[in-house]
């Protein structure tokens, strides 16, 4: 499954250029391991997007009921 997700630039940034690895998003969208985040760049003239695979998921303990903790990794 495919999820268009916003995103602020410095954090796209960071997953990008790998810096960031992990995304933390509350679960109303029981996203599942292989699913798709999709993030947009409006930043520039032309609109990019952004394909990252979900790798991982936690969920409970150190995080807010409804979060999980989705590990990225960028598609190519």
């Amino acid at each position: 499954m495919v999820h268009d997700l916003k995103i602020e630039p410095n954090y796209l940034e960071n997953l990008v250029s790998g810096i960031k690895k992990t995304e933390i998003r509350f679960n109303d969208r029981d996203y599942q391991r292989g699913d798709t985040l999709r993030f947009w760049d409006y930043s520039k003239l032309e609109p990019k997007e952004y394909l990252f695979e979900v790798t991982h998921i936690h969920s409970g303990l150190g995080l807010k009921e409804g979060y999980v903790a989705l590990s990225v990794k960028e598609m190519q």
